[in-house]
């Protein structure tokens, strides 16, 4: 069975998976289907390919066969669901294999209609789909098949579940990352505590994370072809890299030059910090954006700037260098002493090495290699799941499922697990998916009362089409734009990314066109248009900012969700933790969001992608469970005027920060936001706050400098 699976992954054939079919117990009985005219843009045959008695249900599992035109990771997903759909209805079945192909690659989808409630109409299908590729691992899909038992229901599931692939690359990633943590040197100017050994583990264990945090998401921005492999190849690297695999040199002169001096940087600004020595070096002291490391290449430096030629400026402050004055945390600098020092082979080691990490309470004999080999053996998917549709590859909601268990592995402060001491727990997507919906219902039901008796119909995953009144969809829509969502234990974002693909998911519903969405936009900056002149000096201003939002709803540019997304997010989302790293994880997962809505141009400037915006005022590392002190008893109702201003002016600079993308505006916005919260505190403290300004001073309090 693994022979065919293989073969299937190498070179597709229609023949050899009607083989695996067959070998399965399948009775195969291929007829064509011809009634596809509707979708003949996309289809060139549907085969109707045989059927299975599943012995756990009453029913049988069908296989149907559908040959498209073109077929690549993204295209044509939802179009290839209803079909399966319409297939489905036409048959009359409730389980079937779907095989989307075209020439070596194809798309096989668990389909299956569930049912709930008394009502046929709340019924909706799932899907749970592998995309193979010979250019991709492809080997969870033959692990998770070879040994699948179609008869079962609850077999063909678990062979189509993403819970064994995220089980097998957290295990993995754990080990690296205790394998890592003794392994790795960042600089010390900065301390977590007076114990030099915990200020060591700290330090390291937050370094790491960090680099993962920056390393997976490159990998996605790799996944849609804006990083170059070639950054990634080993055999490439070696003439590239001076001593590649027997020194530290990775890690500076490829990474760390890619976080800080590419993505960071706008591509008409980079350029080398040269090491000229004193004074010359003087110009270029403190500037954290620009290339280093010229002496680690075997290549000039025009050459080494080119490696990095093909990739986008991001923004966003995920690869904000954290060097500050002569702090240095990330070490990216000329001072050798002060640089960060990580061995190649934590990068490239292909070959397992065993290694005991029973100290850290993990296996005596635990497998371990490189961090690059890690990843480049999975599956990565660019489209995010859904609770109807799953593909069986890690994708960002799953990344973060990982990287909040990571951090509650291990608290070297107490030398207990982080979960006991800090609280922290994933909350699983089934509980998130319930907490957000009835959250959102009762949201809706208080601020559009004549709306509740459709709720059930606009929140169902049912394929019928809800028809409403314009006014009421309006009104809902614009109740959408106005809630205002805050997580206070947030971790790395389980609830707001869920409360965001809700939210999105309703605005497909209600306005499918985005019309009325752009509209609610473009009225909310004509509105604030004298606060935006104000600030930012420039009659251009308003009509520049028209121009950016016309630009995040340009289908050339983005899929329709991206100005769902990113206006959502501005205007109605906000997180708080008490572990800096896990706001940082929770940024990487909205990041991973946007960067995915948006179409990849290389003909355009920066080769189509828009900067990713800030969010360092929308989540916060704080502790929200602590109160304001010296609250009264007996509460004054009137808010003060002086607060009222402030905070409005507040709120203007941070929508203007929001979208920054000049590092020197970005520093000057910082200093202002400062200063503006200072007088907030001060006013606050003075008039003895009532307890519903917790939240609101919590807000203020959002830093948007660097951690």
């Amino acid at each position: 069975m693994v022979d065919i699976l293989e073969n299937l992954t190498k070179a597709f054939s229609l023949e050899d998976f009607q083989d695996y079919l067959y070998h399965n117990g399948f009775t195969v009985s291929p007829k064509q289907v011809y009634d596809y005219e509707k979708h003949e843009e996309l289809i060139e045959e549907i085969t109707y390919l045989g059927h299975i008695k599943l012995e756990d249900r009453e029913a049988d599992l069908v296989a149907f066969a559908v040959k498209v035109k073109n077929l690549t990771e993204r295209t044509s997903k939802k179009k290839q669901f209803d079909i399966a759909k319409e297939l489905f209805n036409k048959e009359n079945k409730y389980y079937g294999l779907f095989l989307f192909y075209s020439d070596n690659s194809f798309r096989l989808s668990f389909v299956f209609k569930n049912t709930y409630g008394t009502k046929e109409q709340y019924s909706y299908y799932k899907r749970f789909t592998f995309y193979v590729d010979p250019k991709l691992p492809n080997k969870t899909f033959i692990n998770q098949l070879k040994d699948c038992n179609f008869k079962n229901l609850e077999s063909i599931k678990n062979a189509f579940s993403v819970e064994p692939v995220t089980k097998e690359f957290y295990n993995e990633l754990q080990n690296w990352y205790f394998y890592a943590i003794d392994k790795v040197k960042f600089p010390d100017d900065y301390k977590y505590s007076e114990d030099p050994e915990k200020d060591k583990e700290i330090r390291n264990a937050q370094s790491l994370i960090r680099l993962l945090t920056r390393l997976i998401f490159i990998w996605f921005l790799k996944e849609k072809g804006l990083v170059p492999n070639d950054l990634f190849d080993e055999q490439k690297l070696r003439n590239i890299v001076k001593d590649f695999g027997n020194s530290n040199n990775y890690y500076n002169a490829i990474l760390q030059n890619l976080f800080f001096a590419t993505l960071n940087t706008p591509i008409d600004q980079r350029a080398w910090a040269k090491n000229e020595g004193y004074p010359a070096n003087k110009k270029d002291f403190g500037v954290k954006n620009k290339y280093r490391y010229e002496d680690k290449f075997l290549i000039n430096e025009e050459e080494a700037k080119k490696l990095f030629s093909s990739i986008p400026f991001i923004n966003g402050g995920l690869f904000d260098c954290l060097d500050k004055d002569s702090i240095y945390i990330d070490g990216f600098t000329r001072n050798e002493k002060k640089q960060a020092k990580i061995d190649d082979d934590l990068f490239f080691s292909s070959k397992e090495k065993t290694v005991d990490l029973s100290k850290y309470e993990l296996s005596a004999n635990a497998k371990v290699r490189g961090l690059i080999d890690i990843l480049k053996s999975y599956n990565f998917t660019t489209d995010e799941a859904t609770p109807i549709d799953q593909e069986i590859a890690l994708d960002p909601e799953l990344l973060g499922k990982v990287f909040e268990n990571l951090l509650a592995s291990y608290n070297p402060e107490t030398n207990t697990t982080a979960r006991k001491a800090t609280g922290s727990y994933y909350t699983p997507r089934e509980i998130v998916d319930y907490m957000v919906e009835e959250s959102l219902r009762e949201y809706l039901k208080t601020k559009v009362p004549q709306a509740e008796e459709i709720l059930d119909d606009l929140f169902s995953y049912s394929n019928e089409n809800i028809d409403l009144p314009q006014d009421l969809k309006k009104e809902l829509i614009y109740a959408i734009d106005q809630i205002k969502i805050i997580d206070p234990a947030c971790g790395s974002g389980a609830f707001p990314m869920g409360i965001l693909h809700k939210l999105v998911y309703l605005l497909q519903k209600l306005d499918p066109a985005n019309k009325v969405w752009y509209e609610i936009q473009a009225d909310r900056i004509n509105k604030e248009s004298k606060e935006v002149l104000e600030m930012a000096k420039d009659e251009n201003a308003l009509k520049e900012l028209l121009n950016e939002v016309k630009e995040h709803f340009d289908e050339s540019i983005n899929y329709p969700d991206y100005a769902r997304k990113l206006y959502l997010i501005e205007n109605c989302i906000y997180g708080v933790d008490m572990q800096p790293i896990a706001i940082q994880i929770s940024k990487l997962r909205f990041f991973i969001s946007l960067i995915l809505d948006q179409k990849a141009d290389k003909t355009k400037p920066n080769f189509g992608i828009l900067p990713l915006p800030n969010l360092e005022t929308k989540f916060i590392s704080a502790n929200a469970l602590i109160g304001l002190e010296d609250t009264p008893q007996k509460q004054q109702r009137i808010r003060n005027p002086e607060i009222v201003k402030l905070e409005k002016h507040l709120k203007s600079l941070r929508h203007r920060y929001f979208r920054i993308r000049s590092r020197k505006e970005k520093t000057q916005l910082q200093e202002e936001d400062k200063k503006i919260r200072e007088q907030i505190k001060k006013i606050f403290r003075k008039q003895k706050p009532r307890k519903e300004h917790i939240f609101r001073f919590l807000e203020v309090k959002g830093d948007i400098e660097r951690y």
